[in-house]
């Protein structure tokens, strides 16, 4: 529907007379006959669809059901496959049971393994672990152990056996059994030692299935991959449930039932190759089930067996018979009351309709008043106009009847939405008034005052609109003209101080109510009473105007710009950081902005003006909960201490927020300061293997200043990191550690050591990252295979890719990476797994509580099995007892680093050290 229609419904009226008795009868044998002979089919056909939907409801259930019980079958499949390949690289990374397997230890092999497999079929239904020698015949049986010496000829093992690599899949036993196996040759070096092989029987599945979704399974086998003697044997050995003779294609394995339904297989049989995608109702003894079939294929793609999915639905089937029972009886009666109520309403209809035709006469009378007038059928065509709608919008009556409206609205002041919001109020309530601009006949433009009421002539529905309207464009006129008047600057078009005290009124509530910061920068312009003196007042209107359009462009759409008065402007920043230290540096940020701005050349006329401005800073909203006077008056107190400074300043109010601008800014300026004069050094922390001997050092930054002394990394870091400065220092540090590389390289007993550097983020995304380290690397002369880069997780948040690439170009070199902090952070298995890593790093909030929290302790212990799969090494930062370092080396972790073994330390104290 455009937005020249309205969504108007029903039948238009038909304007008879009104009705008299006779018709009343007529319209009863008219009406009432046909209506009940329509009525009876339209109820048994609703019976029917009634009948047919319940059925199919059913079907899509269990065909639903089916599919969740299929998903969960191969969720079991992938999670037991993968359980399967774990458990046999474990025992294959067993030395007990290589040295048993070298051997031929068939007793020592039985022994390690017996309890193993038992408690593995208990908690994950492993129920076959094979030994087999590397001509592929059977060493040990563990489920088995009299079986032995037969050469297996399985797919898996073949496969095994000639692509060397380890193999999964479903396979028909020689008893009937489906076993989901997986297959891995064993070596030991370059030298194949045997294969072991791990599996699970398929009824286990089943019953993982019947647990989680509560169906019932049935496991039925294509009788073409068994005989009847092995099936027998594999019900007497294995406890097989199914019947030989049931049916001629198929036999059942396993099922979760207490009883198989008599006639189930013929079923399954009978849908041939469509059973992967039908369903199934079987009728079995006082139950019925809805059922639904799909094949399983075996490791070679054959379709080896049948799934059989069983729901129980004799409930649901009783229920349904009730319930069509019961709609038959309510039809009959509502058609029988239906009948009853359209002969009340027929008479009911004549009395309205003779009460309609005097009150649409005296609506005649009054149409014609001072108000435009229109009526709408409803395809929203004007079917009537009165004489002021002429007047009011130019159009003549020939040129807008039985046409839409389209034409008499000015689409271009009014979205799509606003039209969009008119129909829907009409629809909901049938009323909507309003004010919007309309389109005279000569193109002009005017306001209306538009009232649009839906009319319906006796039915539910309404069959015409009636729109009335007056001009109001005078008046919306001289409001505006109030409006700006008393809420704007004439001069500037900026809030003035009326409207500027409203919304600094609502920022502070805002700012109350969100937990933001918010800031008020009060602006004075240095100097403007000599330029008024001696440039004349319409030389300072100017300058105020160019201020107000230079302002307005240094600040986001959410704040707002106002002129108090004079020349003093207001600047009103709101949602700044909720860390008031962050809320300063913003506001700092904007108000060093102005102040650029303003010291710009104004040009006044040819005339090359240099201005300047004071700005006074305030802080509102978390601690600084104030009023709007008080805001008014430290932002005032602010400002004149600028203009005290020397003009042309910014200052807060706020003592300790001054304060820390300014600690921010002097820091800032003494890193730049240090850079130059050599101020910082590298420390080195030791890094020792299980034995205690030092393998290689952290190189970690330390600062030195004549008045501060020592600044603590953590104070200053952050800093370097926000203003940029962490890039010429991270690349003095790495080339400070590469010539420390170079200057061991040079004595015996440290040329081995390696030198671990912390790289930032920031220094990280530089775009020739690679290429510094390699010029660094180039130039000193040091081993890339000694120089370790640490990164954080943070890093491996953005562009995961280009990292990724970066790492692997620098490892091409021969450059080392180390994750640090591991487990603090973004931890994504998914990509830990690409990096080219070489360590991971246990942070030391791990170790510090390792011994008394079990939390701490098992992430450490996961963090070292972790490494140990994917083939890294791990180094332990924070260790200080000897408590921790045992516990670490229990678990697996050989590197270690700490005030244990050493403090960070001058590379002369270090050396020394190490000689010592």
């Amino acid at each position: 529907m455009t937005t020249s229609q309205l969504p108007l419904m029903g039948a238009a009226a038909s304007g008879r007379a009104p009705l008299s008795l006779p018709t009343r009868v007529h319209l009863r044998r008219h009406i009432l006959i046909p209506v009940a002979v329509t009525l009876l089919p339209v109820m048994a056909l609703f019976l029917y669809g009634a009948d047919r939907y319940l059925g199919e409801v059913e079907r899509d259930h269990t065909q639903s059901a089916a599919d969740i019980a299929v998903n969960v079958w191969r969720e079991q499949i992938n999670q037991q496959t993968e359980r399967l390949s774990w458990f046999v690289a474990r025992a294959q990374n067993d030395p007990l049971l290589r040295q048993a397997m070298e051997r031929g230890d068939t007793g020592n092999l039985l022994t390690l393994t017996q309890s193993q497999l038992h408690d593995l079929a208990k908690a994950f239904g492993i129920t076959h672990w094979y030994f087999m020698t590397p001509d592929q015949r059977v060493l040990l049986r563990v489920h088995a152990p009299s079986r032995r010496g037969d050469l297996i000829e399985r797919k898996t093992m073949r496969d095994a056996a000639v692509g060397g690599a380890a193999v999964s899949g479903l396979e028909v036993g020689a008893m009937g059994t489906v076993t989901l196996r997986h297959v891995a040759p064993w070596r030991v070096g370059d030298r194949l030692i045997g294969y072991i092989e791990m599996g699970s029987d398929v009824d286990w599945f089943a019953l993982q299935v019947k647990r989680q979704t509560g169906l019932d399974v049935v496991l039925a086998l294509q009788k073409q991959y068994i005989s009847a003697d092995a099936f027998s044997q594999g019900k007497t050995h294995l406890g097989l449930t199914g019947q030989w003779s049931h049916d001629p294609g198929l036999v059942v394995l396993r099922n979760t039932l207490r009883e198989v339904p008599g006639d189930l297989l013929r079923r399954v049989s009978d849908l041939g190759e469509q059973a992967g995608v039908s369903e199934l109702t079987v009728e079995g003894r006082a139950k019925r089930w809805s059922g639904a079939v799909r094949d399983l294929t075996d490791s070679e793609g054959r379709s080896v067996a049948k799934l059989i999915v069983l729901r129980d639905v004799t409930k649901e089937q009783l229920a349904s018979d009730r319930e069509m029972r019961v709609a038959g009886v309510v039809s009959g009666m509502a058609v029988l009351l239906l009948l009853f109520v359209l002969l009340v309403r027929i008479n009911e209809a004549g009395r309205r309709m003779e009460r309609a035709d005097s009150t649409m006469r005296l609506a005649a009378a009054a149409f014609e008043g001072q108000e435009g007038m229109m009526v709408l059928d409803v395809q929203g065509n004007i079917q009537q106009v009165n004489h002021a709608f002429t007047e009011i919008s130019g159009y003549q009556p020939d040129e807008v009847l039985g046409k839409g409206t389209r034409r008499l609205w000015a689409l271009d002041k009014h979205d799509r939405a606003f039209y969009q919001h008119i129909m829907d109020t009409l629809n909901e309530t049938g009323r909507w008034q309003g004010e919007l601009w309309s389109r005279h006949q000569d193109g002009g433009l005017y306001f209306l005052r538009l009232c649009l009421t839906l009319v319906s002539t006796g039915g539910q529905h309404a069959t015409y609109c009636v729109g009335a309207f007056s001009d109001i464009t005078a008046r919306k006129e001289a409001e505006a003209q109030i409006e700006r008047l008393a809420f704007y600057d004439p001069l500037t078009s900026l809030p003035n101080r009326r409207l500027l005290m409203d919304r600094v009124t609502h920022a502070l509530v805002s700012a109350r109510r969100s937990g933001h910061m918010g800031a008020l920068l009060l602006i004075d312009l240095d100097h403007f009473k000599t330029l008024n003196d001696s440039l004349g007042h319409d030389r300072g209107d100017e300058l105020l105007k160019l201020v107000a359009s230079r302002l307005q462009l240094a600040v986001r759409d959410s704040d707002t710009v106002g002129r108090l008065g004079g020349d003093e402007f207001v600047v009103v920043l709101e949602n700044l950081h909720v860390d008031p230290v962050l809320a300063v540096s913003q506001a700092q940020a904007v108000g060093n902005k102005l102040l650029q701005m303003m010291s710009q050349v104004f040009d006044l006329a040819a005339i090359e003006y240099h201005g300047g401005c004071s700005i006074g800073v305030s802080l509102f909203g978390g601690q600084y909960d104030i009023n709007l006077d008080e805001l008014l008056k430290q932002a005032d107190l602010a400002m004149y201490a600028a203009k005290a400074a020397g003009r042309n300043a910014l200052r807060f109010f706020d003592p300790a927020a001054q304060a820390e601008v300014a600690r921010r800014v002097e820091l800032e300026a003494d890193m730049r300061k240090a850079l130059t004069r050599h101020e910082f050094e590298l420390f080195y922390q030791p890094q020792v293997n299980a034995d205690g001997a030092v393998h290689g050092a952290e190189a970690l930054l330390r600062w030195h200043q004549p008045q501060r002394g020592m600044v603590s990394p953590g104070e200053f870091i952050p800093l370097a990191e926000q203003s940029g400065l962490i890039l010429p220092l991270g690349q003095w540090v790495l080339e400070s550690a590469c010539r420390q590389l170079v200057r061991w390289a040079q004595i015996p007993e440290m040329a081995h050591l390696s030198v671990a550097v912390n790289v930032s983020a920031r220094q990280f995304r530089q775009a020739d990252f690679v290429a510094l380290v390699s010029d660094a690397l180039e130039r000193t002369g040091a081993r890339p295979d000694l120089l370790k880069l640490e990164l954080t997780e943070s890093m491996l948040v953005d562009d995961m890719e280009l990292v990724i690439d970066k790492m692997a170009a620098l490892k091409v070199i021969g450059v080392v990476f180390s994750l640090d902090d591991f487990g603090t952070g973004y931890s994504s298995l998914h990509y830990l797994k690409r990096l080219p890593l070489d360590q991971l790093k246990i942070d030391q909030s791990f170790v510090r509580n390792v011994m008394s929290d079990g939390n701490d302790a098992a992430i450490v212990r996961t963090i070292v099995a972790l490494a140990d799969t994917l083939g890294l090494t791990v180094i332990a930062e924070g260790v200080e007892t000897l408590e921790q370092r045992d516990f670490l080396l229990a678990q697996g972790c050989q590197h270690f680093q700490g005030y244990l073994f050493g403090r960070p330390v001058p590379s002369a104290t270090f050396e020394d050290s190490l000689r010592a």
